[in-house]
């Protein structure tokens, strides 16, 4: 019995102690870096915010945003202000993350599962980017523990908390809407258990909306008029979908094509695995042995199955594919599905063992990628960087990239291209200067069905990891033959 008591005080102590070094290994390395157009976005919200000039880009993000100022007001540095917002908040969700393990295992499980879950290593970064990623990931745990124990109580008194942490999870991301689908589950329950009157169920649902209209609200006065806000959320909903937001609508991508890239590439082998072979490894073993226990998982993980699934949707559809990010909100239910199941019901030595594999190999893993991107520049800032040693009669046609030159003060001229008829004409008035373009103005040009044989001639290649930005991780300098 005491060596039993033992254990399970190595257990308790190793998951508090490795909680607590990430934390503070999180503080230590603060990812300040701007890389990407959303980020730099956030960044000068910072500054002023001002939707109409993407600062941020709509929704405008406001309570992730007015976490970013309160942090800003003890440290300078904008992008570091809420990096460290993101990793404040995230923290504070091992509280949940916790008490929901526990309605299922016991007291050194749930501690085990907390430590599993948060040192998960692609979570960890992406709650290291100045992105509001982070913040709506604590919300969504806050969100999701608040709607469990509403659920497990008798009465109304608890249900009133998850209308208050809907509205504060949409201020900080709009894009988790989905999640939506976790209040109407509740309703559902308490209506099925009749401890909702008709007008009871309506004064909620009302209510719910309310707490939406505050942070929207704020945003119209920002914008100075309802019609002006409804403009610009009209022009960006209909960009996103139809234009660069790389949704099903607007991508080349097949159905099926989708689904693969979500379900292996950023869902398997970024979320759950991390790149790691070794966690892949224990994450099939996992989703093996849960089968076993599938009815058990269904019956009583419900609500995680419903909003992962609500979410997958969501994402395969109206999200970017091409930014595993996007999915990383399946991942924690995911990850949350599996431990509860293993544990509850096989809990033995052998699987105590493996989950402390897992435990250990995250931690490796996040300190390694904790520690890189926080030091480790961005492509973005290398091409920045090297516009200094480029001659000052020069001008530099990208993509996105522009909006990181344009935060970083790049000392020549740089434009947002497009098409290729566009740059034929901007041309004619630089016949006296460099001209310069970047992989992805190459690309784009291509796709359009230019030749651009005997034209062009690299220069220079920028790379950085590409699972900090998958998408500008290589860049190639071009310059332009006239």
């Amino acid at each position: 019995m005491e060596k039993k008591g033992l254990h399970r005080r190595i257990l308790v102590f190793s998951s508090m102690t490795v909680l607590l070094v990430l934390f503070l290994y999180q503080l230590r390395h603060i990812n300040s870096y701007a890389a990407t157009w959303d980020q730099v976005d956030y960044s000068l919200a910072l500054e002023r915010f001002d939707i109409m000039a993407m600062q941020p880009h709509f929704p405008g993000y406001p309570y992730f945003i007015l976490g970013g100022l309160f942090i800003h007001q003890f440290i300078e540095d904008k992008t570091a202000s809420l990096t460290l917002f993101n990793i404040l908040f995230y923290f504070s969700a091992i509280f949940p993350i916790y008490n929901l393990a526990r309605w299922y295992v016991s007291k050194p499980f749930s501690f085990l599962i907390t430590a599993i879950i948060y040192s998960s290593s692609y979570v960890l970064i992406t709650v290291n980017q100045p992105m509001s990623e982070g913040a709506g990931l604590a919300a969504l745990w806050w969100y999701f523990w608040s709607i469990q124990r509403a659920v497990r109580q008798e009465g109304r008194k608890g249900d009133w908390l998850p209308l208050v942490l809907f509205s504060i999870l949409l201020g900080i991301r709009l894009s988790y809407l989905p999640f939506g689908v976790g209040l109407i589950y509740l309703f559902w329950v308490k209506w099925k258990k009749k401890e909702y009157t008709p007008n009871q169920l309506s004064i909620r649902i009302l209510f719910a909306m309310l707490l939406q209209l505050i942070w929207v609200a704020g945003l119209v006065v920002s914008e100075g008029s309802i019609q002006g806000f409804l403009k610009l959320s009209l022009a960006f909903t209909s960009g996103h979908f139809s234009d660069w937001g790389n949704t099903a609508v607007s991508s080349n991508q097949s159905v099926m094509e989708r689904i693969f890239l979500l379900l292996f590439n950023n869902l398997f082998w970024h979320g759950l695995s991390s790149l790691s072979i070794i966690i892949a490894f224990i994450m099939i073993v996992f989703g093996l042995l849960s089968l076993f226990h599938f009815k058990w998982s269904i019956k009583n993980l419900a609500l995680p199955y419903i909003m992962a699934i609500s979410y997958f949707i969501w994402a395969l559809f109206a999200q970017n594919v091409d930014k595993p990010r996007h999915i990383v909100p399946v991942i924690l239910f995911i990850l949350f599905i599996l431990l509860v199941t293993v544990l509850k019901k096989l809990p033995n030595p052998i699987i105590t063992v493996i989950c402390s594999v897992l435990l250990f190999s995250n931690s490796i893993q996040s300190v390694h990628m904790i520690k890189e991107q926080a030091t480790q520049r961005p492509a973005t800032y290398q091409l920045a960087e090297y516009t200094q040693k480029m001659d000052k009669n020069s001008i530099l046609y990208t993509w996105e990239e522009t909006r990181v030159l344009e935060y970083l003060n790049a000392p020549i001229p740089h434009k947002r291209i497009m098409t290729y008829e566009v740059f034929a004409h901007d041309i004619t008035y630089y016949k006296n200067n460099q001209i310069y373009l970047t992989n992805k103005v190459i690309e784009g040009f291509k796709s359009q069905g230019t030749d651009l044989s005997g034209k062009i001639k690299k220069v220079k290649t920028f790379q950085s990891n590409p699972i900090y930005d998958p998408v500008y991780h290589d860049i190639a300098l071009y310059e332009w033959i006239q």
